[in-house]
Parts: C-alpha cells; structure tokens; sequence
C-alpha cells in the first residue's frame, strides 16, 4: 500500500489590510514580508497496487506512425490495431491471443522517428481504485553515439488483467 501527501508553500506579496463594510479595519493579513501560507495535505487513504503486465510485443517497427497510447478492449479493436501495426512487414506475425473477458491490451507508440536509438518502455502497472496507471519511459540515442540510419517507429504492447478496472491513463515518467 502506498500513501501520498502533499506540502503546498505559497507566497504572496504584500497586502496592507482589508477594510470591513464599516470601514473599520477588518484584520491585518500580511506584514510587509512575504506571506507563506503552509497547508500540509491530508493523506490519501486511496491503496495503489502493482498490476502485473505481459509483453505481446515490444520492437522499433510498426505501421503505427504517429506517437500514441492506446488501450484497447475488444477483439475487433485489437484485429484493426495488429493490422496496422503489422503492415510494413511482408509476412506480418498472427494476432496474439486475448482474453478479453479477462484482459485488455494498452499499447504507447513513439511515432516515426530519424534514425534509430529511439525506444519506448512501459515499466509498470499501478492500480488505485478502479483507475490503472500505465507508466512508461522514452529513450533517446546519446549525443554522438552510433545509430541506425533508418527511420524507426518504437512500440511496445502489453496485456494487463482488468479486474475491477473502469479507466485507464497513462504517465511518462524521466
């Protein structure tokens, strides 16, 4: 289980006072110094939990071109992403079985890219009530290293159980 909190530091500039409707003065709210106001967050009682996640495919090729996230929850849709993904191979891999009553596929794509060294991952699965949180991360090649001269269209697909799931986001972490 892991809780969150919060500490909030605000500063505002100087403010002499307020006058009441009685034109009496109503409270002196700030010194000529700024003004911090602390408020410390209550904790969150909502419980995140890892999902565990199964690679379908992860790779730099696909007939997807532009960057996207994607989940998908029905067969039909899952047929016309793999046709797309698949379509710049000549002899492009079988669609990849899912259960569909037990589980939905979320997919990021980087879209088309120069060369390669590009990559994209998504490293964890994270559930808070009824909410699943997809995180992954984007690579790109270092400065001055060595790449294919090739334009490249990282992907990478994962199957995730939806048990008690109703949304879905995703979250690019550094």
């Amino acid at each position: 289980m892991k809780r969150t909190g919060a500490l909030v530091t605000l500063s505002l500039p100087f403010i002499p006072s307020i006058t009441s409707t009685n034109s009496q003065p109503a409270a002196q709210l700030a010194t000529p110094f700024s003004l911090l106001l602390r408020v410390a967050a209550i904790e969150s009682n909502k419980s995140t939990e890892q999902v565990s996640f199964k690679t379908i495919a992860k790779g730099a090729r696909s007939g997807v071109h532009e960057p996207s996230q994607i989940v998908i929850r029905s067969q039909s849709e899952w047929q016309k992403l793999w046709r797309q993904h698949t379509s710049p191979s000549t002899a492009p891999a079988p669609l990849p079985a899912v259960d569909f009553d037990k589980e939905m596929v979320a997919a990021v794509f980087l879209g088309e890219k120069p060369t390669g060294g590009y990559d994209i991952e998504i490293v964890s699965v994270e559930r808070s009530d009824d909410t699943l949180t997809v995180s992954f991360k984007e690579r790109e090649p270092q400065p001055g290293g060595i790449t294919t001269q090739a334009f490249t269209q990282p992907f990478h697909i994962v199957s995730i159980s939806i048990e008690g799931t109703t949304s879905v986001r995703f979250r690019r972490t550094p």
